[in-house]
């Protein structure tokens, strides 16, 4: 009878024997015709051992008897195992038994004695020591046999270091991972779905206690914890997403909404890839956020970026986006809507006076007014600084804009109280229809600013609706704005005087200098160009050009033998404010050689009323105890008081000619100047009456007191210096 073992394969890559019994005519006779890990007992008891490689496992044959265990034969391989060579372990089991780890010797010893009591097979796991102290697990396994009357075991001893070593390896590989999923920001997962659609979780962090209220054990006995919080507006399409991802095994990204056990509303993102296996299960490893802090931002920063943060009105990209879809659906549909741009009037006065904080106060009371003239399909917006709008998503007509504009302006220009001030509230309104006059949102937005211009030209609280000349007249602005500065640069300006004289033989007295301007060979009106200069920023250095050439012009005259007398130069708000305005005019004084008594500097009382008043007036007087002369130009068309004139301390008055043209026929108008020459006389001060035209007017002038005109009747403007000279030397007798 023979026993044969055979190598079978195992799961851990050894190969531990199993015994098969075989009769003599199937056994193989020589080792050459074995494998190269089997044995065979012959029928005698003799054991042959074959093993012609180093596998990594031993086979011995132990019996046990009154001496205890004997080692009746051992494989070849005895050192690779055990770690002693074959030759020295003889037939003493203790040999082998020291080699035995002392921590686990008791716990052998106590298996081999059971199994010698029980006569049983039996297995154990432990370590050997080699000489180098190296630790190697093994297993050990006993089968039992009856042979000469004593008890046997065939046991096989496996080096199981590597798989222990290995298991070591993923052991801790798994606390590693273990340990990063926890790290995570958010509930890492693995879980897999069979072919019914049945969902199991086989790991879930810990995080997910702090997402969805549950730890992960009861999230995984039950997932439907979790499924059970998603807003009922979000499952279809969280399935749907899952459901996508299962077929197409694509990545996975999807959000939706949560509410939890404690009442916590959450958002929740998820992201994963799913994997097929043979069997069609789906196996599914990925990660859920709570996006909730993330969402918040993301509406914060969409907030801050389409609406106005001062007043929480849709902002200029709000409008422009708006607008562009409610004209294509007008385009669409035949109707048309409107865009309305607001402007508050003077509203720099506010914050100068009140400071910013007010200014603010009235800004959001205005967009509350603004925003509750809108209905729901309307939309208010604010551009920036002080400057609104607010698109009308259907009109009418023209007329029912025109009407609509009205209203607003009645509501929007009511008082507003800040910081226990009542403040005055005027707005300048600009409109457009679309798609007729804005075919895309920014012509639209282009001809409504057109349209405030023209009504912030005409006077406070108007309203202006766009048409086309408005274009034709802003471009010509613009092209003359570019002509104007081209002009600036090369010195290009012209300057002409005009006389001023006594009233009483139209002696000459001087002259007021006047700019001139010619744009391909044609005269552009000061009354266009120098509002202009003020919009455009070219004020001052247009003021400048000007004082230089007429004092040059006076320079040349006084040169020839002919002095001029008094040259007076009109004088911007820009250009008085300008810090260094006081420096130039003494410059050009001292460059020219004029006597400082012969400069008179025109302002407007406009100006001595704005907010830079204060500091004018300082100017001013600097200019006085220089003794260069002030005058107050166009008096009587303003709001100039008394107070104002002293504060001023002018040293002549210029009567508009709106009220000369008329003062031989209209009483009113003569009443107005003989006031202002009594007002002058009382005060002090000259007066010269603007745009003499007729010896009626002249008399009129002589008979109540006026020392000083000028006018068409004395001469006109003239650039020529030829002919100034002419007129010094033999001024008209009037």
């Amino acid at each position: 009878m023979k026993h044969l073992f055979e190598r079978t394969n195992t799961s851990d890559g050894n190969q531990p024997l199993t015994v098969k019994r075989a009769n003599n005519s199937t056994a193989p006779k020589s080792p050459a015709a074995n494998s190269s890990a089997d044995v065979w007992i012959d029928t005698d008891g003799e054991a042959v051992i074959l093993f012609d490689n180093t596998l990594p496992f031993s086979v011995l044959r132990l019996s046990s008897g009154e001496g205890g265990l004997q080692v009746e034969d051992i494989s070849a391989n005895c050192r690779s195992v055990w770690g002693i060579p074959r030759d020295a372990v003889g037939g003493a089991f203790d040999r082998l038994r020291e080699r035995i780890h002392p921590q686990d010797l008791p716990r052998v010893d106590g298996i081999l004695a059971w199994a010698i009591e029980k006569r049983c097979e039996w297995s154990a796991t432990f370590r050997i020591l080699h000489d180098n102290a190296d630790e190697h697990w093994v297993v050990a396994r006993g089968l039992t046999g009856l042979d000469r009357n004593a008890e046997t075991w065939i046991v096989m001893v496996t080096d199981i270091n590597a798989q222990i070593s290995a298991f070591a390896s993923l052991r801790e590989s798994e606390m590693k991972l273990r340990a990063l999923a926890e790290s995570i920001p958010g509930a890492a997962f693995h879980s897999q779905t069979d072919t019914s659609g049945r969902e199991t979780v086989n790991f879930l962090s810990a995080a997910c206690q702090e997402i969805w209220e549950h730890s992960a054990e009861e999230i995984r006995r039950d997932p439907g914890l979790a499924w059970r919080q998603i807003h009922p507006q979000d499952v279809s399409g969280l399935k749907a997403s899952l459901k996508q991802a299962n077929e197409s095994l694509e990545p996975w990204f999807h959000q939706w909404r949560i509410l939890t056990p404690s009442g916590r509303a959450k958002w929740l993102e998820g992201r994963g890839r799913p994997e097929r296996r043979p069997d069609g299960t789906t196996v599914w490893s990925g990660l859920v956020l709570d996006v909730s802090e993330q969402r918040r931002q993301e509406r914060e920063l969409r907030r801050l970026a389409e609406h106005d943060d001062l007043t929480g009105l849709a902002n200029r990209m709000v409008l422009n986006r708006r607008l562009d879809d409610e004209i294509a659906l007008h385009r669409d549909d035949g109707g048309q809507g409107a865009l309305l741009v607001f402007d508050i009037d003077g509203f720099n006065e506010i914050n100068d006076v009140l400071g910013h904080g007010a200014g603010d106060t009235y800004l959001r009371t205005f967009a509350e007014r603004l925003l509750a003239l809108a209905t729901p399909e309307d939309l208010a917006a604010r551009l920036g600084g002080d400057e609104f709008a607010l698109l009308l998503s259907g009109m009418e007509s023209e007329a029912d804009l025109g009407a609509a504009m009205t209203r607003f302006s009645e509501r929007l220009d009511q008082d507003i109280r800040v910081k226990g001030t009542t403040v005055t509230c005027s707005v300048s309104i600009g409109g457009v229809l679309f798609p007729r006059d804005g075919a895309t949102a920014e012509e639209a937005m282009r001809h409504a600013n057109i349209a405030l211009s023209e009504a912030r030209n005409s006077s406070p609280r108007a309203r202006a609706v766009y048409a086309p000349d408005m274009t034709r007249f802003r471009d010509r602005r613009s092209t003359l704005a570019g002509s104007l500065r081209a002009e600036l640069a090369r010195d290009g300006l012209d300057i002409a005087f005009q006389p001023i004289v006594t009233t009483g033989n139209g002696s000459h007295s001087g002259f007021e200098a006047l700019a001139r301007w010619t744009l391909d060979g044609r005269p552009v009106s000061p009354a266009e160009f120098i509002p202009l200069a003020d919009e455009t920023g070219l004020a001052v250095p247009l003021g400048t050009l000007l004082l230089r050439k007429a004092l040059k012009r006076a320079a040349d005259l006084r040169a020839a033998g002919h002095p001029p007398g008094v040259i007076s130069v009109n004088v911007s708000a820009a250009q008085i404010r300008d810090p260094d305005f006081f420096r130039i005019v003494e410059k050009l004084i001292a460059e020219f050689d004029h006597p400082p008594e012969a400069l008179e500097i025109e302002v407007t009382e406009t100006v001595i009323l704005g907010r830079w008043a204060e500091q004018i007036a300082a100017t001013l007087r600097r200019l006085r105890q220089r003794g260069v002369r002030v005058a107050l130009d166009d008096f009587g068309t303003g709001y100039a008081s008394l107070v104002h004139l002293k504060q001023i301390r002018v040293d002549r008055l210029k009567i508009d000619r709106s009220f000369i043209s008329n003062v031989d026929a209209d009483p009113g108008d003569a009443a107005i100047v003989k006031a202002i020459l009594g007002l002058a006389e009382a005060l002090g001060l000259e007066v010269v009456a603007e745009g003499v035209e007729t010896s009626e007017q002249l008399a009129f002038l002589r008979d109540h007191g006026c020392v000083l005109a000028q006018g068409y009747l004395f001469g006109r403007p003239t650039p020529n210096e030829r002919e100034l000279l002419d007129y010094l030397r033999s001024p008209p007798q009037v």
